[in-house]
Formats: structure tokens, sequence, C-alpha cells
């Protein structure tokens, strides 16, 4: 740290890399280029190979970077800054190539110092020398992780126990055990495709309100961490899968694929974006129907398709209503595949499947007078106004800005959705056993 600078011709040593990145340069640099420029990263890959360059020289002779999109430490930062207004002599030394640490070191108001590589020679005694700030405690960077790996988003797989619970089952042990292990698969599954999303969308995130605060946006977690962990993850689910019959490892490879070529690819689509998503959380009720070998159920798959696309149009929308004025006149907002003027498309189409969610589990009341599960199926009926208002409340707080930017997120903490939700157990269980 610097402490009692004076200036008056002190030189100051500072290491780009270790005191005023707190972003890996190189590393982030690679993984945005897998999505970004990927021809661009088989060209440096290429490079390696041929001229026994080292990767980094190799990226930086191929990907120009943009110094805005990485995280800095600010208090050092402007401790240098001080340091060079009061007369001191600023020394920048870095690992980095000079292609990538020159746009570096002029972003942060360092243009007019000395730059050299890190092996220049050791700064004399009248230097100084900056140091990091103090280490993040372990219960800091195990709530870093646990947040980069969205546990509490582990809550969506519980749709994993639908077919078991509407086909009265989830009583039998081997069912039981077999949802839970599905359940815990998915996790781990949905973990590291979270992790890939975050990596993949780091530009982006750092420049939207809320998701700058994500680890890796933040800095709070180094990049290469996260691409240690996704295979890590995948290999235990891939264990757990084995557990279960070939059915549930199809169609966990399905989500795989589907969630990978989302984040690819897909993400960028007009409407092919949220029907993948809502395809994502059918999937995750069809893992559960492979995991116990319980038939599939039209109508819960119906309802799934429409509900989940209403939520996915929901986040979209919220998007949407919060991009800053430089992002209207972009042609495609946040690297989506939707204008600012598509808002009120977005939000017809939603309340459009929330509805056809609600009509759907009308329909539904029907069928089930007839399959015997219910002894008082027309109680079932209960449960349409309660979805009912549970959507349209969420659609009135989107067009408000009260609502963030996952609704999943939102039902999970609103107190409101978790009254709704016990009331519809409760009429579930009444229609069952009354």
């Amino acid at each position: 740290m610097l402490q009692g600078l004076q200036g008056g011709g002190q030189t100051i040593a500072v290491n780009l890399d270790r005191d005023l990145l707190r972003s890996n340069a190189p590393v982030e640099t690679w993984a945005i280029s897998l999505k970004a420029k990927p021809m661009a990263l088989l060209r440096a890959l290429g490079r390696v190979f041929r001229r026994k360059q080292s990767l980094t020289a190799a990226l930086a002779d191929e990907l120009p970077i943009d110094p805005s999109a990485f995280v800095y430490n600010a208090a050092e930062i402007q401790r240098v800054n001080e340091a060079q207004a009061n007369g001191a002599k600023v020394v920048v030394e870095s690992t980095l190539p000079a292609a990538w640490s020159d746009p570096i070191a002029r972003h942060l108001g360092l243009g007019n110092s000395d730059l050299g590589m890190s092996d220049a020679a050791p700064p004399t005694s009248s230097q100084i020398q900056l140091t990091s700030g103090p280490a993040r405690s372990l219960r800091a960077k195990l709530r870093a992780y646990a947040k980069a790996m969205r546990l509490e988003q582990w809550s969506k797989n519980i749709l994993v126990f639908a077919p078991a619970v509407l086909a009265h089952r989830l009583e039998e042990i081997p069912v039981f055990i077999a949802t839970l292990l599905a359940f815990l698969c998915l996790g781990l599954v949905a973990s590291s495709i979270y992790l890939l999303n975050d990596i993949m969308d780091l530009k982006q995130d750092r420049r939207h309100p809320t998701k700058r605060n994500r680890p890796f946006a933040s800095g709070a977690l180094p990049v290469s961490h996260g691409l240690v962990l996704i295979p890590v993850l995948l290999i235990g689910a891939t264990l757990i899968a084995s557990q279960l019959p070939p059915l549930f490892s199809a169609t966990i490879g399905a989500y795989v694929v589907l969630n990978f070529a989302y984040t690819f690819y897909l993400k960028r689509r007009l409407m092919v974006d949220v029907l993948s998503l809502s395809a994502s959380y059918t999937l995750r009720i069809l893992a559960g129907n492979a995991a116990t070998g319980i038939e599939l159920s039209f109508w819960l798959l119906a309802l799934s398709m429409f509900l989940f696309l209403s939520l996915a149009l929901v986040k979209r929308y919220v998007e949407l209503d919060t991009v800053t004025v430089d992002d209207i006149n972009e042609k495609r907002v946040m690297g989506r595949g939707y204008r600012y003027g598509d808002i009120d498309m977005v939000s017809q189409l939603g309340v459009a499947s929330a509805f056809s969610a609600v009509l759907v589990l009308a329909l539904y009341v029907d069928r089930a007078g007839r399959n015997g599960l219910y002894k008082t199926p027309e109680l079932i009926w209960l449960i349409c106004p309660m979805l009912l208002y549970l959507m349209a409340r969420m659609w009135f707080l989107a067009k408000r800005r009260e609502l963030i930017d996952d609704p999943v997120h939102f039902l999970l903490r609103d107190w409101r959705s978790h009254l709704i939700g016990a009331a519809a157990i409760v009429v579930m269980l009444a229609a069952t056993w009354f």
C-alpha cells in the first residue's frame, strides 16, 4: 500500500498484473474468445504449436483487448494517481505483452509512466512497491463459490419430483431415492452451466446494473477457478447419472447440449432463446420421468411449456427494460437478439403464455376426474385463480420495474408466492384425500 507518500522524485514500482488488475487478462480473454471470436482463438493455438509461442503472446497478436472490460483495484489505482500527481515517478511492471499492457496503462491514466516487464531490476530502497490488499476470508470465498454456482437456483430442480408427486408414488423408497439422485445430478450440471454462462458473458455482465455483482464479473473469483470447477462438477454428475437408468443419462445429455448451445449461440437468437429456456425446465420434468420410469403426463408437459415460456419472457422483458441509453440505439441489446422496440411484443407474448398455462390447468381438471388419482378433482379448479393471480402480479411488477431480472429467484423470495404455493399444496392434498 502507499502510505505517507510525498512525491518529490520518489519512484513507485507498480505490478500491473498483481496490484492494479483484479482480472486475469489472458485467462479472461481466452475464455471470452471461445464464444466471441473462436476462429481467432484457433489461429492463436496454431501459432503456439507452429512457432512454440506462448498462448498469451499468440492471443495478444490475434485479439486486441478492451481495457474497460476488466476489473481493477480502485483503491490502489487512486493511490498511484495521487502519488503521480505529487511528482512521484511511476514504473509499471507487467508480464503481459505490450499489445495489452500499454492500452491498460493508458486506460488507467498511466500512459506517461515507464512500462517494463516484471523481470526488470528490483527497486531500490527509495522505491515504494505496491502490494495487494488483504486476502479474503475463507467464509467470503465460500460464499463467492456458492453464489457463482447458484446453489439457490438448485430449487428449480425440484421439478424432477413433479412426476413422482403427481403420480402419488413419492412415498415409494426406490422412487424417492432415484428422484433424489436425479435432483443432485441436475444440480451439479446446472451449476457447471451457470459457471460457463457467467464466464462467457463477462463483458456484458460488467455493463449490467445488477449482473456486475456476480463473482466473476466483480472479480471476487478468478475466472480460472471457474474453468477448473466446470469439469469437476460434470464428472460428479456423470458418476451419479451412472446409477440411474440409461434414459436419464440421455435426458441429462440433451439438457447439457441444449444449455451449451444456448450459451454459445441460441441466447442471441430472437425467440429461440426463450423457447430454449422453457425447454430446459421441461427437460427437468422429463428427467424425473426417466429416473423413475413413471409414464409421461401430456398435461404436465403442456403446462410446463406455457408456464416457463412466460417466465423466460418476463426475464427478457426486465432485461430490455433496464438497458442503458447507449444500448437503446444498438441493433441488438446486450448480446441478445432483441431490440429495445421489441419490449411490447415480449410482454404481450409473455402474458398470453401465462393465460395459456392457466387454460391447460383448467382443462386438466376434467382429465383428473378419470384417472382415479383424486377423490375430488373439482377442487383443483381452485388452483387456477391462484396461478392466474401469481402470473398476472409478476407481469404487473415487471411493468412497474419492481421485479428483479430472474423471476424464479423472485418467486423463491416473495412471501405472497410462498402463500399461494402452500395453498395449492393444501388443495392438491384435499383433492386426493377427501
